[in-house]
């Protein structure tokens, strides 16, 4: 309605490229001590999302999960099967409150730059990872996201991570989202039947 691209569907990601990114001493300590924890009892993997917390951004795209956007003229909503979690982002042009509260998915805003929605998000807590090889952040983390449809099935999506703490310099990659027009998501109840949750360990992201 607004003449901007309209990205309502559901999309699953298309690949991976595992990133490099400069760490700086807090970093890469915090780092060594994720990826010395991730696997104990021989067998058992501990990594972000065993806790069936949020998994942050930007790895809540980065999973064998679909997700939904729903988007109108004023905002856009973001659905994530798993771990069961959402993020509303206006797309009005406000700026970010004065003192966010920490949250998983921190808080966005979003503008357009041509037909590219860009989200800007701070507030984050220190409780996820970045991806699935454990790079961690700092609640002082800022990132810019891009999104661009390609195709009629196909957004690019881009981000950028600024953390003063943990990296030397802004870093962060592309890859592109695939949608699925005959896809929906699902109720997903992370700890249903658990049958590990004795195994789970505190603190180890």
């Amino acid at each position: 309605a607004d003449g901007k691209p309209d990205f309502t569907g559901v999309y699953d990601f298309a690949g991976l490229r595992n990133p490099n990114p400069p760490a700086l001493k807090a970093g890469a300590e915090k780092f060594r001590i994720v990826r010395a924890a991730e696997r104990i009892n021989g067998n058992t993997t501990i990594t972000n999302g065993s806790d069936c917390n949020p998994l942050g951004i930007p790895q809540s795209f980065i999973t064998p999960y679909p997700f939904q956007i729903i988007h109108t003229t004023k905002q856009l909503v973001m659905l994530f099967e798993y771990p069961n979690t959402f993020r509303i982002i206006p797309t009005d042009g406000r700026p970010h409150s004065e003192d966010p509260d920490p949250t998983f998915m921190g808080e966005g805003v979003a503008h357009w730059d041509g037909d590219t929605l860009v989200v800007d998000s701070i507030g984050f807590n220190d409780k996820t990872w970045l991806d699935p090889g454990g790079h961690v952040h700092s609640d002082q983390m800022h990132t810019i996201e891009r999104f661009t449809r390609l195709t009629e099935n196909q957004l690019k999506y881009e981000f950028v991570i600024d953390d003063p703490v943990m990296y030397s310099k802004p870093w962060g990659w592309d890859y592109v989202l695939v949608g699925h027009h005959d896809w929906e998501i699902i109720e997903y109840v992370c700890n249903e039947n658990n049958k590990d949750i004795d195994h789970l360990v505190n603190g180890t992201k």
